[in-house]
């Protein structure tokens, strides 16, 4: 099965993870909460899959390793969008970063870009457990596997910044991600891309000869 970064990835307990440094409590009793952890965008060991759980607070975030058969299921971003899921959730018209997604989806599918919720949007509407506050911004990736040209890029960011919430964005090309503001708003490449093999500056990104991955 192929895995994506920002894949979010069901298990059955804590102790089907690969970890080389000391675990803090909360690992266990977030999983505990919601058995799930997301795919890094980094190398792993041979069948296995470099994973991240994230906890509570902003800074707690644990980077581990997962064998490829211990996972039940996979859960994309562009899953999370498919017939407006967010609109089932328990939590719709309660919070205003799910209530912004009608809006992203209309103009993504405009540009008819498959597109998808991270982080703690994502998160939430994957795993059901309430990780949204008032100050999350939302997270989101685009598929971008043919060049956005700047003029289009910098339409969309005029779009978002109207959001009541603050909106990141990542392109996701053959390379690598790139920050969708970042990029809209370089004058000239190189641009930073986050690749397998750490961040780089990549003159362009929809080029794969452009990096050794």
């Amino acid at each position: 099965m192929e895995l994506a970064p920002h894949d979010l990835l069901e298990i059955s307990d804590s102790s089907d993870l690969v970890i080389h440094s000391p675990m803090p409590d909360w690992v266990k009793t977030s999983l505990d909460r919601a058995p799930f952890v997301v795919v890094r965008r980094a190398r792993a060991p041979k069948n296995q899959i470099a994973v991240g759980i994230r906890g509570k607070q902003r800074n707690q975030r644990f980077a581990a390793f997962l064998p490829k058969s211990q996972f039940i299921r996979k859960i994309t971003p562009e899953q999370l969008t498919e017939n407006q899921r967010w609109k089932q959730h328990h939590r719709y018209k309660k919070v205003q970063a799910f209530i912004c997604l009608n809006s992203i989806d209309r103009l993504l599918q405009h540009y008819q870009f498959l597109w998808g919720p991270t982080g703690s949007v994502g998160f939430e509407l994957a795993s059901g457990k309430e990780t949204v506050t008032p100050e999350s911004d939302i997270d989101l990736i685009i598929r971008t596997p043919h060049r956005l040209e700047k003029n289009l890029a910098q339409s969309i960011l005029l779009e978002f910044q109207k959001s009541e919430v603050r909106i990141d964005v990542q392109m996701e090309t053959p390379v690598g991600a790139v920050n969708l503001f970042e990029y809209g708003k370089a004058i000239r490449e190189p641009v930073l891309v986050k690749t397998q093999n750490g961040p780089l500056l990549i003159e362009n990104p929809w080029i794969l000869n452009e990096v050794d991955n």
